[in-house]
């Protein structure tokens, strides 16, 4: 109270002596531009400032309190905000899957700041930018998730490698996907864009080692693994015929294509495969491991050209191997090749009958088999002339059936 009534008369007391200074003199103020004056006296000018700056404290207090963060109106503000930006984020997806990428990038990019999670405005931009060949635009664009979200290390490093991928990039792809593969091993897309940007750069023998991990995972189902196994089968026996061609020693080189063919071992489904496999074993010089492949191989799948195969062995003993084939033949009667190769072994054991009726077998069953010029020469050197020159011309009619109709020069 006391406070009260000291306040009020200290008041007083100035109110009086500004009064007694405003009596005594008025004061005069003029101002005047541009052709505006104003003239008043100084201490209505000094109560105009007084009241204005009091004005404008208010004003001020009141957009604080109705701006700052928890107002309604602030709330408001923001929540209009960010309705458009997310209506804006829509709309750049659509554009960015409809394929209008300008437009798409300057929605994305413009929304990202109002939006809750603008980790997707961004990738999307960068994916747009990387479309119209602007690629500094999209390397920036990644980095600029990476820092509104750097714990989303993953999902930007994968679009950073199919960025990379599109563009053709694929050294900088295999870095990429090396270190998201780290993060997640058994991640099934980035197995697979493994395996593509490892055929792009041709490197096999980084595709021979992931093939354990796709059969594993289950990435990729048989068909597709065989060609995938093919392809680093064949590019890396291409690289160890070269070794021989520089003279390594057969050996080593049957040691490599043993582990190479063991662990791609999906290729033991295709035909060719297990043929071209064991040509490469009788090449090297080591017929006992292609004899052996060859057996076991038929005894679990027959295949016509595998078999074709074992006749081309020449260093085992051909009576052990004529065994094994006469014990196929109970079950493998109706085999053009099988009976080649009984009549091949038996010629070479000098059972020359025993051919004789082998390759006749062979020829009855297909007529375009190599036992019909096997016969020929056999007959010939058994001095059935006159056989051996009739079989000749059946050789000689059906090559002429095989060729085309053209016309001939008229008898005169």
């Amino acid at each position: 109270m006391r406070k009260l009534l000291f306040i009020l008369v200290i008041m007083m007391a100035i109110g009086g002596v500004l009064g007694l200074l405003m009596r005594q003199d008025s004061g005069y103020v003029l101002i005047a531009y541009n052709g505006v004056t104003l003239e008043t006296s100084l201490w209505v000018l000094v109560v105009a400032i007084i009241i204005t700056l009091f004005v404008l404290s208010w004003v001020k207090r009141i957009l604080f309190v109705l701006l700052r963060p928890s107002s309604s109106l602030s709330k408001l503000t923001d929540s209009l905000a960010t309705k458009r930006a997310t209506k804006n984020t829509i709309r750049g997806m659509l554009e960015l899957v409809g394929g209008n990428w300008r437009k798409a990038e300057k929605l994305l990019t413009n929304s990202a700041n109002n939006v809750s999670y603008p980790l997707i405005n961004y990738i999307g931009a960068a994916y747009a930018a990387s479309e119209q060949e602007e690629h500094e635009r999209s390397k920036t664009l990644l980095r600029t998730a990476h820092q509104s979200t750097p714990e989303a290390e993953f999902a930007i490093g994968f679009a950073q490698s199919q960025i990379q991928m599109r563009q053709g990039h694929y050294e900088g792809a295999l870095a990429s996907l090396l270190r998201l593969q780290k993060l997640k091993p058994k991640h099934r897309q980035i197995l697979k864009m493994l395996v593509a940007v490892y055929t792009k750069l041709k490197d096999w023998d980084a595709l021979f080692e992931l093939t354990p991990t796709l059969k594993r995972e289950g990435i990729f189902d048989n068909e597709n693994m065989l060609d995938i196994e093919k392809n680093a089968f064949l590019a890396l026996l291409n690289k160890i015929n070269f070794r021989n061609k520089l003279g390594e020693s057969n050996k080593e080189l049957v040691a490599d294509v043993e582990a190479l063919w063991n662990k791609l071992d999906t290729l033991s489904q295709d035909d060719h495969m297990r043929q071209l496999y064991a040509q490469t074993l009788i090449s090297f010089n080591d017929e006992e491991k292609a004899e052996s492949f060859i057996r076991h191989s038929l005894n679990n799948k027959w295949s016509e050209a595998l078999i074709y195969e074992y006749g081309n062995l020449r260093e085992l003993a051909a009576k052990k191997l004529l065994a094994n084939c006469e014990n196929w033949l109970k079950k493998e009667p109706n085999s053009a090749n099988l009976l080649l190769v009984c009549g091949r072994l038996s010629q070479s054991l000098s059972l020359w009958g025993k051919a004789k009726d082998y390759y006749e077998h062979a020829f009855a069953l297909d007529s375009q088999s190599e036992a019909l010029a096997e016969l020929s020469r056999l007959l010939k050197a058994m001095g059935d002339i006159k056989a051996s020159q009739d079989i000749m011309l059946v050789s000689l009619n059906q090559a002429s059936d095989r060729l085309k109709a053209l016309p001939l020069p008229q008898e005169h």
